[in-house]
């Protein structure tokens, strides 16, 4: 058990990248010029020189429309800028895409052939995993089950179709987890009302290293997350009621925290020795709110004697996080719930600091910056485009707000998404019966479930910060802020 609470100011160093026997040197990616995959280390934490303040006609670096449809976060790699999207009525078309980080400019774009078809619907998962890149490529995958690795310049080096290899996927949402990944193996995550696992592919070939089965679960869209516990380099998973962690050099399950309820969408979320889990009250799911609330929590690694296990550090009394991942920073812990609430826990006692209406819920994961000067900020990019700058403290120290659209950008973005949606709908006699909660809401218009769920575009699903540059990310359209 850690005894003190964690110093304010984290640097992460990342390894050198070791070079090879070939004449060609790979390239490489310091400390804030690259941000790997979803949440980047896991901690969401970095050292950036960022702007405070922006708005729709100032401060906005440069922005780039995104064929088709997408909710991944951006990853950033020597200068480039990942995303993904899909389009077609059966989100047949998978797309990868480079931007240049500097101006915008796109760089190419690769389109695979999904091998197993999802309906393309407005509530269902669209291109929502995020890439991993290293220094050989980017790594994607997508709702149909194909986990794809390219290199730098958009060729394909080989590609994995989990579902036509396992089984099917029975989730009335789609797939949205992202993978993760280590120098050697990308894990990905599927739970699902059938037959559940967490798999290791090989990064040179895609051929799968191993795959535990967790048996029969609910459908989650939570990611997996990397962690050591001693000298074992472990996969956390906090999915469908359970936070599981697994030797990621052979599949091996090391424990298991049972018990828990809501912990379906926010992934888990690594500060050294601390795992943070989030969870929410989900509609047409379990609604015990002090459970839930207990759900959200804090973990401590252990190791004995080269065993690995886990401790209960603390469980919050009525935090809740929906979509975001909670951000542990600078000695807080910050849950956002669906109603635009933000709790700050004290990260070392569990104790609830604050609580504060902030107006919109976070779909995007918070991110805490630390500036070259010292001083600490949290970023909260709200799913309507503004985004909060916090002090971290015990009060609500709010630096700015900022917003990303004007009327006119609202508009034109609302427009693009409809004709999106139209060009890719499906004949009523071609379109699949809903599963699960999406049953009870099958004779509801698209109107009056947009309204019910705010699912109207422009949507902000994620961020990255690369080379002292915030990059934010709507269905159809990438933004960046600040850089020189």
């Amino acid at each position: 058990m850690l005894s003190r609470r964690l110093n304010f100011t984290r640097y992460w160093l990342f390894a050198a990248v070791a070079m090879g026997g070939h004449l060609c040197q790979r390239p490489t990616a310091s400390a804030g010029e690259a941000w790997r995959g979803f949440r980047d280390s896991g901690s969401n934490s970095v050292v950036a020189d960022l702007p405070t303040t922006w708005s729709a006609d100032h401060g906005i670096t440069w922005r780039s429309d995104i064929p088709g449809y997408g909710q991944s976060s951006p990853t950033v790699w020597n200068g480039q800028v990942y995303v993904t999207s899909s389009a077609g009525p059966f989100q047949e078309e998978c797309r990868v895409h480079a931007y240049s980080l500097r101006d915008g400019s796109p760089l190419w774009t690769s389109q695979l052939d999904a091998t197993t078809k999802v309906e393309n619907y407005f509530r269902n998962s669209r291109a929502a995993p995020t890439c991993c890149v290293d220094p050989d490529g980017v790594y994607s995958f997508f709702a149909s089950g194909d986990v794809t690795a390219m290199n730098h310049a958009g060729e394909t080096r080989w590609s994995t179709p989990l579902l036509t290899r396992f089984c099917a996927v029975n989730n009335e949402r789609g797939i949205a987890s992202s993978p993760a990944q280590n120098d050697s193996h990308v894990f990905v995550l599927i739970d699902h009302t059938g037959p559940s696992y967490l798999v290791a592919l090989n990064k040179q070939n895609g051929e799968v290293a191993w795959k535990a089965d967790r048996g029969h679960r609910v459908s989650s869209w939570s990611s997996p997350v990397m962690a050591r516990s001693g000298e074992r380099e472990i996969v956390i998973t906090s999915s469908a009621d359970t936070v599981d962690a697994y030797d990621a050099a052979t599949g091996e399950s090391l424990w298991q925290l049972a018990g828990l309820q809501g912990n379906h969408i926010p992934s888990a979320s690594v500060v050294g020795e601390q795992v943070f889990i989030g969870s929410t009250t989900m509609f047409h799911g379990a609604t015990d709110e002090q459970a839930t609330a207990a759900s959200n929590l804090c973990l401590v690694l252990t190791n004995v004697d080269g065993k690995p296990g886990v401790e209960r550090r603390w469980a919050a009394e009525r935090a809740n996080s929906y979509y975001s991942t909670p951000l542990a920073f600078a000695g807080y812990v910050y849950f956002v719930n669906n109603a635009g609430v933000l709790y700050c826990i004290d990260q070392e006692t569990g104790k609830q600091v604050f609580a504060k209406r902030i107006g919109n819920p976070c779909w995007a994961s918070a991110v805490g910056v630390t500036r070259p000067d010292g001083e600490q900020l949290v970023y909260f990019v709200q799913k309507n485009g503004q985004t909060l700058v916090l002090r971290p403290g015990d009060q609500f120290d709010q630096v700015a707000r900022n917003q990303l659209f004007d009327a006119e950008a609202l508009r034109e973005a609302a427009e693009a998404a409809a004709r999106q949606r139209q060009a890719n709908a499906l004949p009523p006699e071609l379109a699949g019966p809903k599963q699960g909660p999406e049953k009870v809401l099958a004779g509801l218009s698209e109107r009056q479930l947009h309204q019910m769920f705010s699912y109207g575009d422009p949507l902000v699903y994620g961020v990255a910060v690369a080379e002292d540059r915030l990059l934010i990310r709507t269905g159809q359209q990438l933004f960046c802020i600040g850089g020189r």
